[in-house]
């Protein structure tokens, strides 16, 4: 039997119930991923919290980075306390978390989570973020997201080049 996927309305009602102010907006097409996103948007890439999905056997881990950077597993990993952290490959996503692995929003996961948002994204007064499926796209006050998920805050991408 095939896992059902969740969607953005999963997002917004968590959200809700949260209390939560955001927004779920379309976007002018589906994205292969948010890495894209700053260039559509016409926003600048720490706006944009691009997920990425991380596993060990103590449950999942969603990991914001700004769109343009890669996060450091081995950071998120020494931070956490969770040393077997391993990105989530894509056929094991849906099963995990109910998402696509593109568009793993930072709440209403089907599993236990914990949220870790980078510094820069973090900081911004909005952040946009994956909202469950191709072509929506969540925004919200980055202080709102981090207060109401309890995320933990730290530099988690990749310095230098």
């Amino acid at each position: 039997m095939e896992t059902p996927v969740r969607s953005s309305i999963d997002v917004h009602n968590h959200l809700l119930a949260d209390d939560v102010v955001h927004e779920l907006s379309q976007l002018p097409g589906p994205l292969r991923d948010l890495a894209a996103a700053p260039g559509v948007l016409g926003l600048p890439a720490v706006a944009v919290g691009r997920p990425t999905l991380l596993a060990d056997d103590g449950g999942a881990v969603v990991a914001l980075a700004p769109a343009d950077a890669a996060v450091d597993v081995s950071c998120v990993a020494e931070l956490l306390g969770r040393g077997e952290l391993r990105p989530v490959s894509p056929d094991r996503a849906p099963g995990l978390t109910g998402y696509l692995l593109a568009f793993v929003p930072p709440v209403a996961l089907e599993c236990p989570t914990v949220l870790v948002v980078d510094e820069q994204v973090a900081a911004q007064d909005v952040v946009y973020a994956a909202a469950g499926e191709p072509g929506v796209i969540l925004k919200v006050r980055g202080a709102d997201l981090v207060k109401a998920t309890s995320a933990v805050v730290a530099r988690i991408t990749r310095r230098g080049s």
